[in-house]
């Protein structure tokens, strides 16, 4: 039923930006989680991390904040990959999957709107 109604242009933009930004986070955080097995490259990443996600947590707006916490979380997670290295790559690496698959979701959704729009 609901195949018949328009698709808005807004829910197409957002569809598609959580998408690609969802996709390359995933992708990302895979290829942090690879390079944390190098020793003074992962402690320099992971240090980097949780720089950028102080930064972000004294942002102004919402999405600053949750990026910023999400930013410094895996920070914290590559640095205790000295203390508990297989429980934390397993969980960057759990973390990178998920965000790349909700990232193919959304933009398989973008895709089947603006084929639905046309």
């Amino acid at each position: 039923m609901s195949d018949n109604y328009p698709v808005e242009k807004k829910d197409l933009s957002v569809a598609g930006t959580k998408g690609v930004m969802s996709a390359g986070a995933g992708a990302g955080l895979l290829v942090i989680n690879a390079l944390l097995g190098v020793p003074v490259l992962g402690w320099v990443l992971s240090a980097g991390l949780i720089g950028l996600g102080a930064i972000g947590i004294f942002g102004k707006t919402k999405t600053d904040k949750v990026s910023g916490t999400i930013l410094g979380a895996a920070g914290i997670a590559g640095l205790a990959t000295m203390f508990l290295p297989g429980i934390s790559r397993g969980l960057l690496g759990a973390g990178g999957i998920g965000l790349f698959i909700y990232g193919l979701v959304n933009i398989g959704s973008f895709i089947a709107g603006v084929r639905k729009k046309s």
